[in-house]
């Protein structure tokens, strides 16, 4: 197929040229749509009549007997006695109607099956009245609408709006978070209203993947949190704003530093051995951008399929899928809203290291089990222990009290029944917390561009446009090196002499590389580009057409400036010297381009008749995608001042350069049913094609269904007091995960040296790589839900209440086989793999008021365990409990401490691992065969993800203050922490004090100074459970009225902050943040905020 058909020498300007040509057709398709719109049935008749002064009926019936057209109208005295002329020549019906009907007080309506009803225009009149709230407040920016018209008002600053309207029209007054409202206007000039908050959520509007559905017709495990609930964290990162928020998301922040702070995130856990991530669609369109840097205040909705529903996106859906819907324009008069915030950013722990003169015992006490002289005499460690000899404490030198970061935003709404538009803009900052490091730092700008417009009756065209610009400068080292030479730095040598930096640890003085000319800064421009259209197709109720063109496009720049460093000392006269220390001066670059387009059309259906609602569509989507990236390096550098390639040595340069193009197809559809409000049926399938695999194995079926009792519609529950709403579903269904490197069923061959030498000269040459996989296919998951939803007293209190079950399949392991070494071949990957997935989620919400105080609690819990059903590990393990078949994913293999071998007795005793002495661990002969070694090992079966998440939202109003806060956690799980210490490196206090020492046989932990080589233990697997106040948020909005005099439409102030307690184990041993994931806690440290913002609507 030539979708599938792989290009070779495609020109530079291949995709702008396919994006003209996608743009054309595009554009020719609307052009065509809106012809055909405006050439329905009703235009393509014409007639010619020509009457003078004739009842209206006469002349009705005349048309009646030269179209197929019949006329409905009110058999009144008024209408019978009505004449009218007209004088046409071949024009389409509907302008023989209009121009017979102008200023008759009639009008006509076109219905389907030819049917046109006429009816009286009605006398119109000046309507006003307040809009107020439960509290008799007054709501400004209410819109007030006549219904089927045009015609449309805001209220304003106290609540008033004023409308024209005739006396059988309906006004129809709408507000978000307010149930709807709507009255006849009948006789009445003044006309007040008092909205309701909307507690009952039924109607709630909830994106589904290709759609939307109201919460009371969703058979699925579908979360979805608002993005005003995700604009109360001031996280620069957004998933960093999601933790504790929906059931089943599983987000952990790994890393503080700026433009590498995003979190992970995970549906249910971790289901598989290969790439867990889930899919990401924003407005529609999957694979657009990660959600990390998205700016929040452009978020309409947060939609989480974590079940069956997540099946419509196919072979990418297997981990789940993440929905983002960005906000669009309502109709109304413009307004803007500006925010703004200004956070003050430090972190929200510092390991505690040993000072100087634990450091030194320590030291010593390696110094004696190693029989050499003491480093350290009693007198030295006295004075570092009564302070006449400096204790440095790196961390406190290197680092500032904070370092800044800010957001600000500018959006605005508004548009008439025609266009409707938002726009927003935005620029957000980080600065690094390194003192003297003004290298390092994040910067964003961006811009969306959100526009709908009704082009004709029956067709509707939206634009949507964003960008995004990073600037993302780290200095030239990594943070682990930086953040090592900080943690291990010996507490007994100084951080600066004078104010200068002084060597630090072997060279890596973090102050001294702060002040050095490398860096590596990145640049990255993102565009997202959609063209959309809806069409009523004419003469069927609810057919409808809808789809788009989607564009992206992603470059990145990226520089790595290496250049020595100098830090200071001092000689034997104590003069000050700077010496030179790091890399050789070498500059390298990167370029990376990636384009990918894609394409969609639906056929919808929709409609109700009587008791039976069904719902459908059938779709077509096709991505194709490329990626090229280049990079190239010199070294040789005269001077520290240029940094471009140029200046390099021409004796010393690298080059490098690669492309992968990427294509899908797919086809797929959902079928709705519901009958009387109360069965519920879903049913979709996605027949998915991929190019990454071989030809007749491209394509995969994956079919899903869902079924829902809604039992408070039923007699014996209707009306209920007490039970608002009840809810039955449960689902199954079928997913992939092709989220694998392509073309495994090709034979692989890497280009290099290949130790062919001819003339005494070496030659690169193809090499053989992994043999092929002619088989290769996606990973499979079935998934099963079963569920409810409850809602009790008018829905104040609800909740929901999910138990799930998912077998993934076909998982990417090696073989336990081997291949002899001659044959040059590495044997592939094979779908081997199983692992299955279980637990539960619940989430509970209450809504209330008293008098004028409005509050709201709600908490949600997550619990997901996998377990490994087949890796193939044969024979790797001689021991059945070493198996990480039965366990769940990232057990590791750990030896069991069980005590400290105290004396010559206990090493006669207890086996041990060759060179143990008194003061090491005792580890468990676990197969209790008398011999100590790796056969030992147990699985624990916990790892660094966690099994439990949970979360704890807050919140309360009293006229102008609210209130919120959101509690976050996590249990079940563990992570690896370990330390190193020798003379030069010093360890966190925690473990040296606790060490073992022949002074301290009663401590907990084993001797410091032994080797760790291959003995990972049970004592060092921490329990990494929390505790966290993620958010507190405490606001003020100035009264309306007030704000009314001066133009204003609202003003809130407010303070918040984040991450800013946390409750765990690691903090009373003084160790690291317990989401931080390296085993050393050698990383930027993760961060807490205090922030101070305001919100300006006008």
């Amino acid at each position: 197929m030539i979708f599938f058909q792989h290009h070779e020498g495609v020109k530079e300007n291949y995709w702008l040229i396919k994006l003209l040509i996608t743009m054309k057709l595009t554009f020719i398709m609307i052009i065509c749509l809106s012809l055909q719109s405006m050439a329905n049935v009703y235009s393509q008749t014409k007639i010619s009549l020509r009457m003078e002064s004739v009842a209206l009926k006469k002349a009705l019936a005349a048309i009646e007997e030269k179209s197929d057209f019949y006329f409905v109208y009110s058999e009144q005295k008024a209408i019978s006695q009505l004449k009218v002329s007209i004088n046409s020549n071949e024009e389409p019906v509907l302008e023989v109607l209009k121009k017979m009907l102008l200023n008759t007080g009639y009008t006509f309506e076109p219905m389907a099956n030819n049917l046109i009803i006429i009816k009286p225009v009605g006398a119109q009149q000046t309507v006003s009245g307040v809009i107020t709230d439960e509290t008799n407040q007054p709501m400004p920016g209410v819109s007030v609408k006549v219904k089927g018209t045009t015609r449309a008002v805001i209220t304003n600053a106290k609540g008033a709006y004023s409308i024209q309207a005739a006396t059988n029209e309906v006004l129809v007054i709408n507000y978000i978070g307010y149930e709807p409202v709507e009255e006849t206007v009948g006789s009445r000039s003044t006309i007040n209203i008092s909205l309701v908050t909307s507690n009952q959520g039924l109607n709630e509007v909830v994106v589904v993947g290709y759609g939307t559905q109201q919460k009371r017709e969703v058979t699925n495990a579908v979360s979805q949190i608002k993005g005003s609930d995700i604009r109360k964290s001031s996280a620069p990162a957004i998933t960093n704003s999601l933790a504790g928020r929906v059931p089943g998301l599983v987000v952990n922040q790994r890393n503080g530093e700026p433009g590498r702070d995003e979190a992970s995130v995970l549906i249910r856990g971790l289901s598989t051995t290969g790439d867990s991530n889930p899919l990401i669609v924003i407005d529609g369109v999957a694979n657009r951008d990660g959600i990390s840097r998205i700016d929040p205040n452009d978020i309409e909705t947060f939609t989480v399929l974590k079940d069956a529903s997540a099946g419509i996106y196919g072979a990418q859906a297997a981990n789940g899928v993440i929905l983002i819907t960005t906000r669009r324009g309502k109709t109304g008069a413009s307004q803007f809203n500006y925010s703004f915030n200004q956070g003050y950013v430090s972190p929200t722990r510092l390991v505690k290291m040993a000072d100087a003169g634990l450091y030194a015992t320590i030291v010593n006490d390696i110094n004696l089990q190693s029989g050499t002289a003491p480093s350290f005499s009693p007198e030295q460690i006295s004075q570092y222990n009564s302070g006449q000899l400096p204790s440095t404490n790196w961390q406190e030198e290197i680092l500032r009290n904070h370092s800044l970061q800010s957001r600000h935003s500018l959006t605005m709404d508004g548009g008439t029944e025609n266009v409707k538009y938002f726009l927003s803009a935005g620029l957000s900052t980080q600065s690094g917390l390194l003192k003297k490091d003004e290298t390092t730092g994040f910067k964003q700008y961006n811009f969306r561009s959100n526009i709908d417009a009704q082009a004709s009756k029956r067709l509707k065209i939206g634009l949507d446009l964003a960008g995004r610009r990073e600037n993302i400068d780290f200095l030239q080292v990594e943070q682990q090196l930086l953040f090592q030479g900080a943690l291990i730095a010996a507490p007994n040598i100084p951080a600066t002499i004078n104010g200068l930096p002084t060597a630090g640890r072997q060279g890596y003085n973090p102050l001294a590389i702060a002040q050095g000319t490398g860096y590596d800064k990145e640049e990255r421009n993102t565009l997202n580009g959609t063209l959309r259209y809806t069409y009523d197709i004419p003469g069927v109720e609810g057919l409808y057409l809808d789809g788009y063109a989607a564009y992206d496009y992603i470059q990145g720049f990226r520089k790595v400036w290496s250049q020595p460093w100098t830090y200071y000392e001092a000689d034997a006269n104590d003069v000050l010297a700077p010496k030179s220390f790091g890399p050789a001066r070498a500059l390298r670059q990167y370029f990376t381009r990636s384009n990918s387009l894609t394409l969609n059309s639906k056929i919808n259906y929709k409609r109700a008749f009587g008791k039976h609602d069904v719902a459908g569509f059938l779709a077509y989507e096709q991505n194709e995608g490329r990626q090229d990236l280049f990079d190239a390096q010199r070294t040789g550098f005269v001077s520290s001042q240029i940094d471009q390639l140029f200046a390099g040595s021409l004796g010393n340069m690298t080059n490098y350069g690669e492309a992968f193009q990427t294509a899908r197809q797919n086809y797929f559809g959902r079928f709705s049913y519901a009958y009387d409000s109360k069965y519920l049926l879903q049913v979709h399938f996605r027949y998915d094609g991929s190019q990454i695999f071989p030809s007749g194995e491209r394509f995969g079926l994956f079919p899903g269904v869902s079924l829902g009792w809604v039992m408070s519609e039923e007699a014996f529950l209707k009306d209920n007091p007490v039970i608002s709403n009840l809810k039955l579903r449960a689902s199954w269904g079928k997913s992939g995960n092709d989220r694998i490197d392509p073309f495994q069923f090709l034979n692989k061959f890497t280009y290099g040296n290949g130790g062919y030498v001819f003339g005494g000269q070496d030659f690169q040459a193809l090499n053989p790589g992994v043999a092929a996989n002619p088989n290769i296919t996606w990973e499979n998951q079935v998934s099963r839900d079963i569920g409810f939803e409850a809602g009790f007293f008018q829905n104040k209190l609800t909740m929901e209440v999910d138990a799930f079950f998912n077998k993934r399949t076909k998982i990417q392991a090696p073989r336990n086989i081997t291949v002899p070494q001659y044959t040059g071949l590495l044997l592939p990957d094979e779908n081997i793999g199983k692992v299955d997935t279980k637990g539960i989620e619940a989430s509970l919400t209450y809504n209330g008021n008293w008098n004028e105080m409005k509050y709201n609690i709600g908490g949600n819990f997550s619990f997901a365990r996998s377990k490994v059903i087949f890796i193939d590990e044969g024979n790797t393990y001689p021991e059945a409990y070493q198996k990480l078949e039965g366990k769940p994913l990232g057990s590791p293999l750990l030896y069991n401490v069980i005590g400290i071998y105290q004396n010559e007795a206990d090493l006669a005793n207890f086996p041990g691992l060759s060179g143990v002495k008194i003061g090491d661990y005792i580890y468990a002969d676990t197969n209790g065969d008398g011999v100590l070694n790796s056969n030992d090992q147990i699985r624990v079966p916990l790892s660094n993800v966690p099994q439990i998440q949970f979360g704890l939202n807050l919140g309360v109003s009293y006229k102008g203050f609210d209130l919120s806060a959101l509690i976050q956690g996590q249990a079940k799980a563990r992570q690896y922490m370990d330390y190193t210490v020798s003379l030069g490196n010093n360890g966190p206090d925690y473990f040296l004090s606790n060490a073992w020492r022949p002074d301290a046989t009663g401590n907990e932990l084993a001797r410091a100074g032994r080797s760790l080589l291959g003995q990972n233990n049970t004592s060092f697997y921490h329990d990494v459970s929390f505790v966290r106040l993620k958010n507190l948020e405490l606001g003020y909005t100035l009264p309306k009225p007030l704000l009314a005099k001066i133009g204003v439409k609202a003003l809130r102030f407010y303070t918040n902050g984040y991450n800013l307690l946390t409750f765990d184990g690691l903090k009373k041993k003084g160790l690291t943040d317990p989401e931080n994931a390296n085993e050393k806690g050698w990383r930027y440290p993760l961060t807490k905020s205090i922030n101070f913002g305001a919100n300006l609507t006008f």
